[in-house]
């Protein structure tokens, strides 16, 4: 949980809220360690590199920039991906090297894990992350001291209120800003667990972003993109990127600026 209660923000002049849109890129490896032996959901994920070229099209469109977070092995397998992200200016963060639970690891495990991630993704950008999910938010009472020990900047795996708050395992060093998600910004809920129709979706969203906007709060939204990537889906996304943008008062945001101005705010820069 959070060291005490969720600091005071005054976000960007103009803005009252935050939307940070993140992708969580994780080829066929997630379904693969939380599905076996079910071969139906694993080839579906064969559809991600076509929903990472949508998405990235549906961000190009309204001019915004998002966070993907990239299992280590599918940017081996698909690096034009992972370069076209940061060439179109998007946040590339780590999501493990396979998608494998942290809360299955040891400490030393999980270090490796992260810094094998992070090497293979600074290789393929020249551009080192400072970001990091869990995979499927399985993470455990090692996850954050690793973390902040390699020098990361912000997580997002806890979701322990709607604003950015300091995780500091170790004092001595600067926090791990953590970025709330929420399964309700999720896209399998929706379009995975149950069937919902993209505009029931994006309804849902622009409610909860509304009542974001009125009490100053952000929020993280987590996309997949063989779920979110499809047509229909994409939809609920476009819609809502559109209402946000046309707004004019939510900061839409790469999670490594919404931490970094979390810290210049709380006089951690």
């Amino acid at each position: 949980m959070s060291d005490g209660g969720p600091p005071s923000i005054s976000w960007p002049a103009g803005y009252r809220a935050a939307l940070c849109v993140s992708i969580d890129v994780d080829g066929h490896y997630g379904e693969t360690n939380a599905r076996t032996p079910d071969a139906f959901w694993i080839h579906q994920t064969a559809y991600d590199p076509t929903g990472t070229e949508r998405l990235l099209g549906l961000l190009a469109d309204v001019d915004v920039t998002g966070s993907f977070c990239w299992v280590g092995r599918v940017a081996e397998e698909r690096p034009d991906l992972v370069r076209r992200a940061i060439a179109e200016g998007h946040e590339v963060a780590c999501h493990s090297w396979d998608h494998h639970a942290y809360n299955g690891l040891s400490r030393d495990e999980q270090r490796t894990d992260v810094a094998r991630t992070r090497e293979t993704l600074t290789r393929i950008t020249g551009v080192v992350p400072t970001g990091h999910k869990s995979p499927g938010w399985r993470y455990d009472d090692h996850t954050f001291p690793v973390l902040q020990e390699l020098g990361f900047a912000w997580a997002m795996d806890e979701p322990g209120g709607d604003l950015p708050y300091a995780t500091s395992p170790d004092p001595t060093r600067p926090p791990l800003v953590q970025l709330p998600p929420s399964w309700l910004y999720d896209d399998y809920p929706f379009f995975v667990d149950r069937l919902l129709t993209p505009q029931q979706a994006y309804e849902f969203w622009r409610e909860d972003l509304d009542q974001l906007r009125a009490e100053g709060k952000l929020m993280c939204l987590t996309l997949h993109p063989f779920v979110a990537g499809r047509p229909g889906p994409s939809r609920a996304v476009a819609r809502l990127l559109d209402y946000a943008v046309d707004a004019g008062d939510v900061w839409i945001a790469r999670a490594d600026a919404i931490a970094g101005w979390w810290r210049e705010q709380n006089g951690q820069s």
